[in-house]
């Protein structure tokens, strides 16, 4: 299809053609009349001309603007795609981390749940523990109390069995000659030495028994 000013410049190219044959031809007023009107109608044609020429340039800018337009926005639209399947990648590797944390957690929480127990049983066992101590410090404690009573009780009999252990000893030695006679002792000599012996042996086991106020007694 011919464009506007093709049509126009043939337009415009017959009536130069009308024009310069009715100036050639003119003979008349009526000519001369006839002849204005059609410069008159040339300039219009020309001034339609140029005003569809810009008309036409004014639409060719706005087609290139619009095709620039449309350009750019097929570009932003791709770019907004590109922006979605990369949004997409991330929200799903997002999501793997935060199933990965999620089992991390419920690990922990497990791990923690036993420790937690174990925390309990050995505190329960420390307890235990510290309690038989406190036990067997108590019966220690009592059976050194008593051990000591007893002690000083043995320490107390012991005393009073050396006093009369020397008492006896010394009544035996002070025996005269006739009561050694009076006993039936053939010989007075081998009966001083006997009565020498027995205080001898029983004044050893004598001072063997003794116990002192500081001793304790062999466990």
């Amino acid at each position: 299809m011919p464009r506007p000013t093709h049509r126009v410049l043939r337009g415009l190219i017959a009536l130069s053609l009308a024009v310069s044959a009715s100036v050639v031809f003119a003979q008349s007023d009526k000519d001369a009349e006839q002849t204005k009107r059609l410069r008159l109608q040339m300039r219009q044609i020309q001034q339609q001309q140029q005003e569809a020429q810009e008309a036409q340039a004014k639409a060719d800018q706005a087609r290139q603007q619009a095709e620039q337009s449309l350009k750019a926005q097929e570009s932003d639209l791709q770019k907004q795609r590109a922006a979605a399947g990369n949004a997409q990648r991330k929200a799903a590797v997002l999501d793997k981390e935060l199933e990965k944390l999620k089992a991390d957690h419920e690990r922990l929480k497990a791990d923690l749940a036993a420790l937690t127990e174990k925390h309990q049983g050995v505190l329960a066992t420390a307890k235990a523990a510290q309690e038989k101590a406190a036990a067997a410090e108590s019966r220690l404690t009592q059976e050194g109390q008593q051990l000591t009573q007893q002690l000083q009780r043995c320490t107390a009999d012991n005393a009073t069995l050396v006093g009369l252990g020397n008492e006896l000893l010394v009544r035996y030695e002070s025996k005269g000659l006739g009561e050694v006679l009076s006993a039936n002792e053939p010989f007075v000599q081998t009966g001083r030495v006997k009565l020498e012996n027995f205080k001898s042996q029983y004044g050893q086991r004598i001072e063997a028994a003794k116990v002192k106020a500081g001793d304790s007694p062999a466990r």
